[in-house]
């Protein structure tokens, strides 16, 4: 019988707390497990429909689930692709034992409560899940060579996306009006998000938001 359990390895928790485990392999030393596991959980706690769907601790679980399968006598064909990339976050530990080792952490830190900001500030890849909106229209600016404000990118991507920009402009909104809450200060927001996202400021949100306002209140009102 065909065995449709290769996306346990390939998406999901699984596949994302080993590219965090490679991360910290490859960053000589920059980055922490610990940190990386938390942040992990910190983004899957925030998200209701994270939580819903796969929390932390199930998270856990399908690292022991992959753990066990990996035993010779499984009649599941793990991808090869997985192997490698575990072989490359496990190292000289046995990777079965890894991966249980991995569930471990992530049951130990998901028993406190997620850290502050200010504690531990949010990475590339957190920033990108927490403020994906925010984080692509960085491109956007990069993109428009003509624009000579902010308002003005802000309006021509307006401009690219309507009428359908219903569906793209609340949840940029809100995720600058969540930007704002969380970091209310320069260097808060600054050492939160500034690296993901180059052009950030609290001036730079509001204009944002004033533009996005000004364009739903005229056009969608």
């Amino acid at each position: 019988m065909q065995s449709y359990t290769a996306a346990l390895f390939t998406s999901g928790p699984v596949a994302h707390l080993i590219d965090l485990a490679i991360r910290v392999q490859t960053s000589q030393g920059e980055l922490s497990l610990d940190d990386e596991i938390r942040r992990y959980i910190r983004v899957t706690g925030a998200s209701d429909t994270a939580k819903w769907s796969c929390p932390a601790r199930t998270g856990a679980a399908m690292l022991d689930v992959a753990g066990e399968l990996l035993t010779e006598n499984s009649p599941v064909a793990i991808p090869d692709e997985f192997r490698q990339k575990l072989a490359q976050a496990s190292g000289d530990e046995d990777a079965a034992e890894y991966l249980h080792t991995l569930a471990g952490i992530v049951r130990i830190l998901d028993r406190d409560l997620p850290p502050d900001y200010s504690e531990l500030p949010m990475n590339t890849w957190e920033a990108g899940m927490g403020f994906p909106h925010l984080s692509g229209f960085t491109a956007h600016l990069t993109d428009d060579v003509e624009a000579t404000s902010l308002a003005d990118s802000v309006n021509s991507y307006i401009a690219g996306e309507h009428p359908f920009c219903t569906e793209v402009l609340p949840r940029t909104a809100a995720e600058a009006h969540r930007a704002l809450v969380l970091f209310p200060d320069a260097d808060s927001l600054r050492t939160n998000l500034l690296r993901p996202i180059p052009w950030i400021s609290a001036d730079a949100l509001r204009e944002l938001l004033r533009t996005v306002d000004d364009h739903m209140l005229r056009e969608h009102s």
